[in-house]
């Protein structure tokens, strides 16, 4: 029996707008004090109208573009009509027919998944469910109703839990490089729905299991624990009945992340269910080329670009440059230590640096990468010591952390810490003999093979606390023990 993975991901991005969707209500709606952010239109009250967030429509269209999506010139929006407690209006403002972008693609190691569309929407007002004196209660918070939503919708190419995740984080990463969104998977600022079927060959015969969408799933590791259960359970149900639904039912399930389990909520509604129609009160959406090519202009250097030309231009291993490019901040960090000296030695130097002492650093205290603590040349200082042997590689990688904690400069602490390098010959010399003096049996094993002669080097350095120049001790051992 051949089970193959069918899964679609629908991913919900909150703009960072100063403004509403359709309002001029505040969006920062988080930690706010509930329904504070609320005027007639997001609250959806009888004769309120909705104005169009131009800004947010930009964003959409400036994500569509860096998602390889073709950009609608005109599009307009739709009334979405169900019944929940949430959402104020019982409909949501969204786009079905013509959304802003279409026929889009990410590659993850190889693996192109097709992203269907890049729709603007309205988000929902958030339900808080609460137990006082043994009572349960729902109350309804407001303040993200009408707040800028783009709603991702990939094809169902992805094949496995893993891959849904990169794929996840491709977006993130994405999304955060144009800058129309923190995208934050843990606050709620980015939010995925899993949907998950089965294909499976067996003895000639191909089923289709019932497609399932989950709900209410928090986190990257929830989204791959939720997509593994859901496959394990669908095998399950077959193998014990060999039996499916037609393949066109739909469920929705929600995610427990307690109990590692999703549970059976509704059976999904069709597109027919939600009786779509144009909003009257919101004439159609028009951008035209030029200003879409203006979009496309503001666009920044993406991922894969800037790791193609740390590459090209600093000759960087793939595995330094994917670490450099993947996350925007850590690359400007790495661009900006490098700017007095844009080298590939200096390059190298510097991630080394990052990815090497000052990256454990920040993994034990849990930080981000501070930009205003990077100080171009303090780096350049470092490069050019590194350069004249006057510290060694080793010093750099110790210096750095105390620099950018302290902000003095790397040298000066190199220096009062006695890790400058020694490489006046005579003093270095004058070391080595003592060294050989007191290590006899080690120069005599040097004569049998003179590849032990490491030892004696790491007693001359240490007999200099570090501070000899290393090349120059071995040069210095070499001649004197001929």
């Amino acid at each position: 029996m051949k089970i193959t993975s069918i899964i679609g991901l629908e991913v919900h991005v909150e703009l960072q707008t100063k403004s509403k969707m359709f309002c001029s209500c505040d969006a920062s709606h988080f930690h706010a004090i509930p329904n504070t952010h609320t005027c007639p239109v997001c609250l959806g009250l009888p004769g309120a109208l909705p104005v169009p967030n131009r800004t947010a429509c930009e964003y959409c269209i400036k994500l569509g573009l860096a998602l390889g999506c073709t950009i609608n010139n005109e599009t307009f929006f739709e009334r979405k009509n169900y019944f929940y407690p949430d959402l104020a209006k019982s409909y949501q403002l969204t786009q079905l027919q013509k959304p802003f972008a279409i026929n889009g693609k990410i590659i993850i190691n190889d693996h192109e998944i097709r992203i269907n569309r890049a729709h603007m929407e309205e988000d929902t007002g958030k339900s808080v469910h609460q137990t006082i004196d043994c009572q349960d209660s729902t109350l309804i918070d407001y303040n993200r109703s009408g707040v800028p939503l783009v709603e991702i919708v990939s094809e169902p190419d992805i094949t496995s839990p893993e891959m849904a995740k990169n794929y996840l984080l491709k977006i993130q990463q994405i999304v955060r490089y144009v800058g129309v969104s923190d995208a934050d998977i843990e606050k709620g600022s980015m939010r995925c729905e899993p949907t998950v079927n089965l294909k499976i060959e067996d003895n000639g015969e191909v089923f289709y299991t019932p497609m399932a969408e989950i709900k209410n799933v928090a986190s990257l590791t929830g989204v791959q624990s939720a997509i593994q259960f859901e496959i394990d359970r669908q095998t399950k149900a077959f193998e014990e009945t060999r039996e499916v639904k037609s393949s066109t039912n739909k469920t929705t399930r929600g995610w427990d992340a307690v109990k590692n389990q999703t549970f059976l909520q509704r059976e999904k509604e069709g597109s027919a269910d939600y009786r779509y129609f144009p909003e009257p009160d919101i004439p159609p959406i028009i951008f035209t080329d030029e200003e879409i090519n203006k979009i496309r202009e503001s666009i920044p250097e993406l991922p894969e670009q800037k790791f193609a030309r740390y590459q090209a231009d600093f000759g960087l291993n793939d595995y330094d440059a994917k670490l450099l490019s993947e996350d925007l901040n850590f690359s400007k960090c790495f661009e900006q230590a490098i700017s007095l000296n844009p080298t590939k030695d200096m390059a190298k130097l510097v991630a080394n640096l990052f990815l090497g002492s000052l990256k454990t650093h920040l993994n034990e205290t849990q930080e981000e990468l501070d930009i205003n603590k990077i100080n171009p040349e303090f780096f350049k200082n470092i490069f050019d010591s590194v350069s004249k042997s006057e510290i060694s590689a080793t010093v750099a990688k110790q210096v750095i952390v105390e620099s950018y904690q302290t902000g003095i400069d790397p040298i000066e602490i190199a220096k009062s810490k006695g890790l400058i390098q020694v490489s006046d010959s005579g003093e270095i010399e004058k070391i080595a003999k003592e060294v050989i003096a007191q290590n006899q049996k080690a120069v005599s094993d040097y004569h049998k093979n003179p590849a032990s002669i490491g030892f004696l080097i790491g007693q001359l350095m240490k007999a200099s606390r570090g501070s000899a120049n290393p090349q120059l001790a071995k040069e210095i051992l070499e001649k004197l023990l001929k």
